[in-house]
């Protein structure tokens, strides 16, 4: 039989009961206010990561997206988040090829088989149909225990970079151009030929042809200038420049105007004859040019006078071999002009 409680012991349990059921409350509300909570952070976190302009992604151990932020869906793919949530690569093949699809499927499996990250750049065709280049920086997502989870993704868009660098590459080098060139007869410059002519002299020790310097001096230049004008002056040098430049054109020639009136040519022959005669060429043919020079005394046309040195067997430097040439020139100018003289060293 069932003792009966006390009116007293009653009314303990139902302070007791009440005293459980107000901890139980509270337990309720703390855990409404802890998801609450979570669900503010987890929408602040999504404002946040949609507020990035650089595409993220992330997906499962499967392969499948399960989050992606704004920049993503809109930029890459062009269509809402909810159609590529759950969706594997080769699932959107309506907007990324298979062939794509298989290459960035080959790069996660790297990353979903051994935890690492990865970073490499690739060309993406976005949803307005541009070409763009981007930076992937991907890493594995991993769990406390050590086990792979997924891999999150990043998308830099460094297209302006790539360009900018471009640009700048091809300023650097119009610059470096400009700064070996004459800006009259677009031939190199004396700069140019302080570059080339020791790489030059290196070479020609292991060559079995025999290396050139020539130094061209315009006959009485000045005169020229006096009667005619520095327009003329500087048209008859372009005219000059442009018939070098027909005789020279292997690719181990080179021609410079070393200043003034003054050019100089470095090229190969196979003996000191046949560089002779190529000099010897080269002055008639500037002579058979017919560019009037009434001062130019005998010819009445302009020529050229023309110091040539063949490099043989010889360690000269080319300080040493430019003041050859130099005294070869200086000695036709002071025999008649209109001439060439030659050394071999």
């Amino acid at each position: 039989m069932t003792e009966k409680l006390t009116y007293q012991e009653l009314e303990s349990q139902i302070i007791a009961l009440k005293a459980e059921s107000a901890v139980l409350q509270l337990q309720l509300e703390i855990a409404k206010q802890s998801e609450n909570q979570s669900r503010e952070t987890a929408q602040l976190l999504q404002t946040l990561v949609d507020t990035i302009p650089s595409p993220l992604f992330y997906k499962n151990i499967d392969g499948a997206y399960e989050q992606c932020n704004d920049a993503f869906a809109e930029t890459i793919l062009g269509i809402d988040k909810d159609k590529i949530i759950n969706k594997s690569l080769f699932d959107l093949g309506e907007y990324i090829p298979y062939e794509l699809a298989e290459i960035y499927h080959a790069k996660d499996l790297i990353l979903l088989k051994n935890s690492g990250k990865q970073v490499y750049e690739t060309s993406v065709k976005c949803a307005d149909g541009s070409i763009r280049i981007f930076s992937f920086y991907k890493a594995s997502v991993l769990a406390e225990s050590g086990k792979i989870l997924g891999v999150v993704g990043v998308m830099l868009d460094i297209t302006e970079l790539k360009n900018k660098k471009r640009e700048l590459k091809e300023k650097n080098r119009r610059l470096e151009t400009y700064s070996m060139t004459d800006p009259l007869t677009s031939l190199y410059n004396r700069r140019k030929f302080n570059a080339v002519f020791p790489d030059c002299l290196r070479v020609a020790k292991r060559s079995k042809r025999l290396l050139n310097f020539a130094i061209i001096d315009v006959d009485n230049f000045k005169k020229y200038n006096d009667n005619y004008g520095h327009v003329a002056g500087d048209n008859a040098l372009v005219i000059i420049s442009n018939l070098l430049q027909s005789k020279l054109q292997r690719p181990d020639d080179y021609i410079f105007r070393l200043g003034g009136e003054e050019f100089g040519l470095l090229f190969y022959a196979d003996d000191e004859i046949s560089a002779s005669q190529f000099a010897s060429d080269i002055r008639l043919s500037i002579q058979g040019l017919g560019i009037p020079h009434i001062a130019n005394e005998g010819y009445e046309c302009v020529t050229i006078s023309l110091g040539l040195v063949t490099i043989k067997n010889s360690n000269k430097d080319m300080l040493a071999v430019y003041e050859m040439a130099d005294n070869l020139l200086y000695k036709v100018k002071k025999s008649g002009k209109n001439q060439i003289l030659t050394k071999l060293v």
